[in-house]
């Protein structure tokens, strides 16, 4: 059996037909949804980008970063390099006999040292993606950042600099087809061509987009907002307060912006799926679909992937498996799952022992039906902030034991309001699962905000 496993960076679940969204055109995951189990309560083990990949591959928890050490080339703690030590998705598969090819855009994963492409037969790195230092001159078109900023945005900080280098590297664009979902899936559409015949084959897809800077052609803008007329900030700040350098009407079109980028992603991902049923491999492929984290866009005032962000905005994810024997197909599922849950469910899916280094749990019960649940809460972590869900109640917490956040998930599913002031017990309770799952008390990084370390 064939496996295809696709991330989509950023893309938050409630932007997605399948998860109730009413607005947003996201026609193949709804379809794919449909064809799958689709798995309503999925959340990340921990973030952002590279925690969530690392978790991917190895099948371990990152949770809570407590092998972690400050570096100045990667100053977000969890963000390490694939550490030697773990075997990967890749190299255990082709144990097995796999052929196996990564198809990226996702910068981080190849930068020096990250080492994420280990274990692959083959990789194609598409480079170009925020502020990959990919060129440093243009060569044609408009590569200023100021139509991208408001009057109250500051243009020396880090993100004008990324911003700027983003446009630099994008400049070549000509039609739809050199945006970078179009390269991503053309790029596996085609290694597709030239090895679907091959006898087992693992096909890892990582699409950076719906990740910021969000700049689609203008007809999938015109699909959420047209006639705008103001600045289009594509390139969001990471605040508590977005009225610090947002109207509400620029709020508004950076959502359709997002949502407009999402739907360009769709689209793409369409082609893909369409090329593997052209193909046939529909009757023997195993395709897992998920996304690292989502992206807040002014809920409780906050924009970007802000450490006091930890909402469902930023945690909820999309995650769907195909079996092609149809197991679970056409079921939905809320139990709480977490995306290093794949880990062993491939392995299960495909007839492989799974490794016994395997963190998380095969989602298999679930999708046969032999389970309705397989954990009663779940945890996670950002920066210095941790998160426990429990399904009635949602905490937030800094991991000092302080700035203590909850919120009722039955009365309050957005989790807007703040009611820890009256629940301490409850706060307590949660707490105690984050330290239950580190293993102890949650380790504190004191770490310099990245505006202040980066470079020119």
């Amino acid at each position: 059996m064939n496996l295809v496993f696709i991330t989509i960076d950023s893309l938050r679940a409630d932007f997605v037909g399948a998860y109730g969204n009413d607005w947003v055109q996201t026609p193949n995951l709804d379809q794919f949804a449909q064809q799958s189990t689709l798995f309503k309560k999925a959340y990340p083990e921990s973030l952002p980008t590279i925690p969530a990949r690392r978790a991917l591959f190895t099948g371990r928890r990152c949770y809570p970063f407590r092998d972690w050490k400050y570096d100045p080339a990667w100053q977000v703690p969890g963000w390490v390099p694939l550490p030697d030590q773990h075997e990967t998705l890749a190299e255990t598969l082709g144990s097995h006999g796999y052929l196996s090819c990564m198809v990226t855009d996702v910068f981080h994963i190849y930068r020096p040292k990250m080492n994420y492409h280990r274990g692959f037969s083959e990789f194609h790195f598409i480079r170009g993606q925020e502020c990959d230092r990919l060129h440093t001159g243009a060569t044609h078109n408009d590569t200023s950042v100021d139509k991208y900023m408001t009057d109250r945005m500051d243009k020396n900080t880090r993100r004008p600099r990324e911003l700027a280098m983003y446009l630099r590297n994008v400049s070549f664009r000509q039609s739809e087809e050199d945006y970078f979902p179009a390269l991503v899936f053309r790029k596996a559409s085609q290694w597709l061509e030239q090895n679907y015949k091959t006898e087992n084959f693992f096909l890892y897809i990582d699409c950076f987009d719906p990740h910021e800077p969000w700049d689609p052609p203008q007809y999938y803008r015109d699909l959420y907002n047209p006639g705008y007329q103001g600045v289009e900030v594509i390139m969001p700040e990471y605040v508590e307060d977005y009225s610090d350098y947002l109207t509400d009407e620029e709020l508004k079109h950076m959502r359709a912006l997002y949502a407009a980028e999402v739907t360009m992603v769709d689209q793409w991902l369409g082609h893909f799926l369409n090329k593997l049923k052209i193909m046939g491999l529909e009757k023997n492929t195993l395709v897992v679909i998920n996304s690292d984290h989502g992206h807040p866009l002014g809920e409780n005032k906050i924009t970007g992937k802000h450490e006091k962000a930890m909402l469902p905005s930023l945690l909820h994810i999309y995650q769907a498996v195909r079996h092609p024997k149809g197991l679970g197909n056409g079921r939905s599922v809320d139990s709480f799952v977490y995306n290093h849950d794949l880990y062993p469910t491939v392995f299960e899916c495909l007839g492989l022992p799974v490794p016994d280094w395997a963190e998380g749990n095969s989602l298999v019960p679930l999708m046969d039906g032999s389970k309705d649940r397989l954990r009663d809460y779940v945890t996670t972590i950002f920066k210095n902030y941790a998160w426990a869900n429990n399904g009635d109640y949602s905490l937030m917490a800094r991991v000092n034991k302080s700035d203590f956040q909850l919120f009722d998930n039955n009365s309050d599913p957005g989790n807007h309001r703040n009611i820890a002031a009256d629940n301490p017990q409850i706060c307590e309770k949660l707490y105690a699962l984050l330290e239950k799952d580190a293993k102890g008390p949650l380790p504190y990084f004191d770490v310099i905000p990245l505006d202040e370390k980066i470079h020119p």
